[in-house]
């Protein structure tokens, strides 16, 4: 790639809220869908932007943590399936902050939630963006339409996380109409895990305060037991996966009355 192509895809974005569709590159730059799809491959390579489906946002929206190693390392694990969940998450948020009766959302922290952060460039009028991650309030308050409220307590590193007793009483001062959390591990009978019990308090506290619960978990989550045990999905739950869920724990979730939102794989 000519470095002067880079610097106008770079340029090109910083410009429009430090994302840019496939779409919009090829016109701007006049070149073909292939050729801006192996840019943004190589410009990702180099750390310089995140691709999601459709498009790419910069890396350098997110704070400058964003590329501690081992937190860049959770981000490009199973990477294509994170983005498709990240799209499909962001697009169906976007559909509940049309409801009349969407106030509130409040988004988690994880490598699956910056996903989701990165693919949000749709206006939202008269809904507060709450998170516990400091990773996702920067990339969303880039947003400068948006309303981001960001927890306070102790900062965990390098996810950035917000925890601790400050961190809980937070959360539960406020009434989300929807909560977008993630997973460690999802067992057979559909117990929701976390990693550790120093963040198992705020996701508890999410819990308590949110009106419609949004899990999403990419499919390599199934199946397994982590060290923290916080839930069991159930009727009134939404779960947003991929196809490869297995399918005896699909049917088990059904059964149970879960909402099952299958994103498409890149």
């Amino acid at each position: 790639m000519k470095n002067s192509r880079a610097d106008q895809i770079i340029s090109y974005m910083k410009n429009n809220k430090n994302t840019a569709s496939v779409n919009e590159l090829c016109a701007a730059l006049n070149v073909s869908d292939m050729t801006i799809r192996r840019d943004l491959k190589i410009l990702e390579d180099e750390k310089r932007v995140l691709r999601h489906h459709g498009g790419a946002t910069l890396v350098q929206a997110a704070p400058s943590q964003f590329n501690a190693n081992s937190f860049d390392s959770r981000l490009h694990e199973n990477q294509e399936l994170k983005l498709a969940l990240g799209a499909a998450a962001a697009s169906y948020l976007r559909s509940l902050s049309t409801r009349p009766n969407c106030n509130s959302i409040f988004i988690a922290s994880g490598t699956t939630m910056v996903c989701i952060a990165t693919q949000m460039s749709f206006p939202l009028h008269n809904t507060t963006l709450v998170t516990d991650n400091l990773h996702v309030s920067q990339i969303l308050a880039n947003n400068p339409e948006y309303t981001v409220i960001t927890i306070g307590g102790q900062v965990m590193l390098p996810s950035l996380n917000i925890v601790g007793y400050v961190a809980e009483n937070m959360i539960k001062s406020y009434r989300y109409d929807y909560a977008f959390i993630g997973a460690a591990s999802i067992d057979e009978n559909g117990i929701v895990y976390n990693y550790n019990i120093i963040e198992a308090g705020t996701f508890s506290a999410v819990l308590e305060s949110t009106r419609h619960l949004i899990v999403v978990a990419d499919s390599t989550k199934f199946n397994k037991r982590s060290f923290f045990q916080l839930f069991e999905l159930q009727k009134g739950n939404t779960l947003i996966t991929d196809s490869g869920i297995p399918k005896e724990i699909y049917k088990t979730l059904t059964e149970k009355g879960v909402k099952i939102i299958i994103a498409p794989n890149i």
